[in-house]
């Protein structure tokens, strides 16, 4: 990370900053045989160890003659940022920043949430090869595999799911009085990139084989969509302060999505909930990993007090 900040004016500092991050290699469990080689019986395969490791384009395969491959993991970030930091002076504070970034790659991190799995280190990714061509040439004709397998690795290299290109925060806070004041925060994000994933033809699971490159896009109910909606939402508190001698009533109020926005946070992305099996709700706002409706939540008030002495 590399940046620079100064005082623009008193007590208001803006800055600016580039970060970068990288993940050099990564621990998973790994199994040598491509899918299909335990399709076909080949050699090897009725005793295959699951080896944790750090997976790269040098990893062994069995069954070489299928072509099969592990690649190197890539996780890139990438992000420019502005800042501005009004400290409460004169009545009033602020705080804002505005960040660009750009997560791409092919591996995300201990979390994978295109099946949700939170297995640190033997998440399903890397169980087999992942540039595999005997995946569609026989598991596809032969076999009936969806997706393709190489759409994990670096012909499906794109946005990871926690990609979010645009992302804007204000805050702000105003004394009326010395005994009431108020704040607004306004937070504003892209939304999730989405890739249509098929299920696991050796394990029955749905959501681990990518039937396009990341962020490729599905059909949703509300139209061809390659990320959820943008999201944004206004919160807003007020506090007024009662004094008794040396005693203090604070009563506090906090509302949450201030105008009641309602946007979709997510769609179904499976296609399949197991191998040949479509999921009924693919493209709906509904998840397969949490429970619910994937809308953006209602407005909601909370009403506080704070005694103190």
């Amino acid at each position: 990370m590399i940046g620079y900040e100064w005082e623009a004016m008193a007590s208001t500092n803006v800055g600016v900053r580039y970060i970068h991050r990288g993940i050099g290699r990564v621990l998973e469990d790994i199994a040598a045989a491509p899918m299909v080689a335990y399709e076909l019986g080949l050699p090897g395969t009725d005793t295959v160890a699951y080896i944790l490791t750090n997976p790269t384009s040098d990893t062994p395969t069995i069954a070489p003659e299928l072509g099969a491959a592990f690649e190197d993991p890539i996780h890139s970030y990438d992000a420019v940022e502005f800042t501005l930091d009004r400290r409460f002076a004169g009545k009033w504070g602020a705080q804002a920043s505005y960040r660009w970034s750009r997560l791409h790659g092919t591996f995300e991190g201990f979390y994978r949430e295109d099946n949700g799995q939170s297995d640190p280190g033997i998440t399903s990714l890397y169980d087999f090869p992942t540039n595999d061509p005997s995946y569609t040439a026989i598991g596809g004709t032969q076999f009936g595999y969806a997706g393709d397998i190489r759409y994990l690795g670096a012909l499906g290299q794109g946005p990871l799911p926690l990609d979010r290109p645009h992302a804007l925060k204000l805050y702000g806070n105003y004394a009326v009085t010395d005994a009431f004041a108020f704040g607004v925060g306004f937070n504003a994000n892209s939304g999730k990139p989405l890739t249509p994933m098929a299920a696991n033809p050796n394990y029955q699971s749905g959501g681990e084989i990518p039937e396009g490159p990341r962020g490729s896009g599905i059909d949703t109910v509300d139209g061809f969509r390659t990320r959820t909606p943008f999201e944004y939402q206004v919160d807003a508190q007020a506090s007024y302060v009662m004094r008794f001698g040396g005693r203090r009533l604070t009563l506090l109020a906090d509302a949450f999505n201030l105008f009641n926005l309602k946007r979709t946070l997510d769609y179904d992305a499976w296609t399949e909930i197991s191998p040949g099996v479509p999921n009924p709700d693919y493209g709906t706002p509904t998840s397969n990993l949490v429970a619910g409706p994937q809308f953006q939540l209602p407005f909601a008030l909370r009403l506080g007090a704070r005694f103190e002495w």
